[in-house]
């Protein structure tokens, strides 16, 4: 009965589709029946299409209007189609789109949408046109590719000839000779000149926005000096409030602000950029080199601090990081917010039309907007830590001495050079070199037992292509290395969840995290507070059978070990916290403790505080499905809301997130860039990779404690600094496309780097 009943079903179905089908094709033919045949002669385009195309079409596919980015009046964008793609077919006018739009065979379409159709006449002679190959004179088609660029502000400048006015005695510069000029054009004589503490005011008010002292106005009326006025005005240029009077201006074209704008308004530290804007005016930095260093700062060689500031130019939109916002709609939210700060304060153009379409009255297309967007969009979003002077000063004098106080280490030890290498040898893995090792002390002290850091470093991993199953506002973009970067809005108390793929791995033993740096996060992160750092409350992992979902075991976290861990430190609430409870970030045992006021701290301090970090947890049983095995890890942050500093929120910014099957795991204990070092060839090192394996050996000597305390006071006196929102260059380049009525969600062509046609820049292909 039940095998009868499924064939009745699929019968039916079937018999359901073929009446559709039958029906379907019976409207296509009666459809067809309507569309009346070509007309039988020669088709002039000029006589009789055109004025068809003029009186139905051009309101709304004309020069001032392009419903669906299609107009009807120039011959190369007809052929080439709209949003909806070619509508004029060659040889094919009953395939052709605008055939069927106009003879409405297409029921959602219809043109033109308003007013009186097409006749049966007018569509018989525009099937013959298209039947007959489409023929379309140039001379018949508007031209675009000049349209408006003969106006004034695209041509290059050429001094004018000077106007001889009748009073040319009065004029003490060339510019006075063309006021003159215009006065007597408009039967005006000049006013008489004024007197000379007015004209100190009105000068002093319009160089540094400030009125003159009693004794600067005293001193310019006694001074009756030939130059008297050339002083004043040399005098009020030199003043550091010039700078500020008039790069307020250029500010307001950067949109420069203190806080982000969004919802929360959170405050955001760039007044560095305000402070390079001010002294640029200050110094008189070319126009050229003002303009080039904010939109290219970052590239240009050995780029310094001042120069990557300057890129905060792009960077002052308004930041969204409200609960379930998507990053990537309001980076090109930012995007198109730099294109219209670069329109307006650089090309004097309101290019923002052309985000959507060509642009009706300048000539800039849509392609071209998006070719200049191309330049733009293969940075990353960043927020490097900057100082000033006077931090840049202590920071060279601690290099200074830290350098002094390993100098002296070294020269205590004279056969130094040796024994690091050895250590070198102890430390690298012995797969290489045929050695096994046999150590089991899993001490997290590389400086007591070398081979630790040895055998960490041939434990093999396998990296999670973690997959996000929580639902807590924050977004996650996995990366190709197999990591996770954090984007968008940040709750200060949370827990993420993550699933991995099935592992076919049998008994597997721990997992390792490492926290990576990004710059896109604060200070280089790797976490996401306003220092880059981050606090892990506790950290749980679930074994799920691949083979039956749903069936889950807990696995217990037996031993933790990490690279670093902060000392114990106590977290002071801030006015965001309304709870009495104490917070304190310490070792990496906090993250397996089972309490939510404790969490691993990596924060250590200013002078090494953005570093990657990573930890291991060793499973108590190993665990393994024959089905193979999803591994549920849970990252519990609960320590965001109460260090000010942070400003709500302590999260992690990138991870990656591996598994082993390796007995008793332990992380490596040395910093990743040794760990980095240690695997380049000594001869192909250099000097700063050099420079950080010496220093990261000194601090193994027992002997040299009391020498390496005080080198670690140094570090923990190196200036906080500050950020800015700058950009730095990816290195791999995002595609940009031409968006569709701008939305993001609607990418089209692809296009490549490249300047307007009215710019006469020339060929850049090879950007």
């Amino acid at each position: 009965m039940t095998r009868n009943w499924r064939l009745w079903c699929v019968g039916f179905v079937g018999l359901c589709s073929l009446v559709v089908a039958i029906s379907s094709r019976a409207r296509s033919l009666v459809a067809d029946d309507r569309l009346r045949k070509a007309v039988d002669r020669k088709i002039d385009f000029v006589k009789e299409v055109q004025p068809i195309f003029a009186a139905k079409c051009d309101s709304c596919h004309g020069a001032k209007k392009q419903e669906s980015a299609y107009r009807l009046d120039h011959k190369a964008t007809a052929f080439k189609g709209g949003d909806i793609g070619p509508a004029i077919l060659p040889d094919k006018s009953a395939e052709s789109p605008l055939i069927r739009y106009v003879a409405g065979l297409d029921a959602d379409i219809k043109m033109p949408p308003e007013g009186d159709r097409l006749s049966s006449e007018q569509i018989a002679v525009l099937r013959a046109w298209i039947d007959q190959g489409a023929d379309w004179p140039e001379s018949a088609s508007v031209n675009l590719k000049h349209k408006n660029a003969d106006h004034w502000a695209f041509k290059t400048p050429t001094r004018p000839t000077l106007p001889k006015p009748k009073q040319a005695d009065r004029a003490r510069t060339a510019i006075d000779n063309f006021i003159l000029a215009k006065l007597e054009s408009e039967g005006l004589t000049p006013s008489p000149e004024t007197d000379r503490i007015t004209w100190l005011r009105r000068l002093s008010l319009d160089l540094i926005g400030l009125p003159p002292t009693a004794d600067e106005v005293d001193l310019f009326v006694a001074d009756s000096s030939a130059d008297a006025f050339e002083k004043r005005v040399e005098r009020l240029l030199a003043s550091p409030h010039y700078g500020e009077r008039w790069g307020r201006h250029w500010l307001d074209a950067a949109r420069y602000a203190d806080s982000d704008g969004f919802e929360k308004d959170k405050s955001r530290q760039v007044w560095f950029y305000r402070d390079w804007v001010v002294d640029a005016f200050n110094r008189d930095l070319p126009y050229d080199q003002f303009l080039t260093e904010q939109l290219a700062g970052d590239l240009l060689p050995n780029a310094t601090q001042d120069q990557l500031v300057a890129t905060g130019f792009l960077r002052h939109s308004m930041l969204n990081e409200e609960g379930g916002v998507d990053p990537e709609q309001f980076r090109m939210d930012a995007m198109f917010d730099r294109m219209e700060a670069i329109g307006k304060a650089m090309l004097g153009l309101t290019i923002q039309c052309a985000q959507c379409h060509n642009h009706k009255y300048d000539p800039l297309t849509q392609e071209e907007y998006y070719r200049l967007f191309a330049f733009l969009n293969n940075d990353h979003e960043a927020q490097p830590v900057v100082y000033t002077a006077e931090e840049q000063s202590q920071i060279a004098a601690i290099k200074r001495e830290i350098n002094a106080a390993e100098v002296e280490l070294l020269r205590r030890m004279p056969d130094w050079s040796p024994r690091l290498a050895e250590w070198e040898t102890q430390t690298n893995s012995t797969r290489e070199r045929g050695v096994s090792g046999n150590e089991h002390d899993v001490s997290n002290n590389a400086s007591a037992n070398p081979s630790l850091a040895r055998r960490a470093s041939e434990i093999d991993w396998t990296t999670l292509q973690l997959k996000h199953v929580g639902d807590n506002g924050q977004r996650y973009f996995n990366q190709e290395d197999g990591s996770v970067l954090v984007a968008g809005y940040a709750p200060t108390k949370f827990t993420a969840h993550f699933a991995s793929q099935p592992l076919s791995q049998k008994e597997l033993s721990g997992i390792r995290l490492e926290l990576l740096n990004d710059p896109n996060l604060p200070c280089n992160g790797p976490g996401r507070s306003f220092k880059g750092t981050c606090a892990l409350t506790e950290i749980t992992v679930e074994a799920e059978n691949a083979a039956k979902p749903g069936e889950k075991v807990a696995v217990k976290l037996a031993k933790s070990t990490a690279d670093y861990s902060n000392p114990e430190r106590v977290l002071e609430p801030n006015f965001f916290d309304k709870t009495d409870k104490r917070r304190v970030t310490g070792p990496i045992d906090f993250a397996i403790d089972g309490k939510d006021d404790t969490a691993w701290g990596i924060d250590a301090g200013p002078g090494r505080r953005n570093q990657p970090r990573k930890a291991v947890f060793a499973f108590e049983k190993p665990v393994s499905f024959e089905g193979g095995t999803i591994l549920h890890v849970y990252f519990k942050q609960m320590h965001g809301g109460w260090n000010s500093d942070d400003h709500m929120n302590n999260n992690l910014g990138r991870f990656r997130v591996s598994a082993t099957t390796a007995s008793e795991p332990v992380a490596d204990p040395l910093p990743a860039v040794v760990r980095a070092t240690l695997s380049i060839a000594r001869e192909k090192r250099t000097a700063e990779q050099k420079a950080a394996l010496l220093s990261y050996w000194l601090t193994t000597f027992a002997e040299f404690q009391s020498a390496n305390d005080r080198i670690e006071n140094l570090w923990q006196q190196w200036p906080t600094g500050s950020t800015q929102l700058a950009l730095m260059p990816r290195e791999q380049p995002r595609d940009t496309r031409v968006l569709m009525r701008g939305d993001f969600l609607k990418p089209s062509k692809s296009v490549k780097p490249g300047f307007p046609e009215f710019l006469n820049v020339g060929d850049v292909s090879n950007v």
